[in-house]
């Protein structure tokens, strides 16, 4: 019979965290075994899966390239290791070389497009700049005005408080002198 690893058996023969391996399992369309319970268990072939695509993913290689991957690893001899390592060193630099092709030709395709938007949009682009210029500049000239009328009231209250206290001083000495002459006489 073969021998059976759990989750976290797995985890910790091949390096990587259990929610990783379920994740590459659901990513890349991984066909993992499950117990009479419904619980994963995965292969001696499952684990060399894994290493494999841990190996792919050192050097560089997207999820989506390994993807692509996996059928040519899993047609090799299950029981050889040497020969899906073999493959693996051949087919990395085959599917480097087509992932920055394909890079390549995205962003000369992103640059082509941006190109010809902006020869389309640029007009436009102008324009909006231009109206939200404007628009900034009035906020800010519609708030210094605010600031500025808050300030002038603002010192017409305390001038007005000030002229109050001098007003309410000078009828303090006033009654004072007053109730001083009254009661000097």
């Amino acid at each position: 019979m073969e021998t059976r690893y759990t989750v976290r058996q797995a985890a910790e023969t091949t390096g990587v965290k259990a929610y990783v391996l379920r994740y590459w399992e659901d990513e890349l369309d991984l066909h993992i075994q499950r117990n009479e319970l419904g619980h994963r268990y995965y292969t001696g072939y499952d684990i060399q899966i894994f290493m494999n695509i841990k190996e792919l993913k050192k050097r560089g290689l997207q999820l989506r390239a390994i993807k692509n991957l996996i059928p040519q690893i899993a047609r090799t001899a299950p029981g050889s290791a040497e020969s899906k390592v073999k493959l693996l060193e051949g087919e990395v630099q085959e599917c480097e070389v087509l992932e920055d092709e394909a890079a390549d030709m995205e962003a000369e395709d992103e640059i082509l497009d941006s190109a010809e938007e902006a020869e389309q949009v640029n007009p436009k682009i102008l324009e909006f700049q231009a109206i939200l210029e404007r628009l900034i500049t009035q906020e800010i000239q519609s708030k210094n005005e605010d600031e500025e009328r808050c300030r002038s009231l603002d010192f017409a209250i305390r001038r007005q408080q000030m002229a109050r206290k001098e007003a309410a001083a000078a009828n303090e000495k006033r009654s004072k002198r007053k109730m001083h002459r009254d009661t000097g006489k």
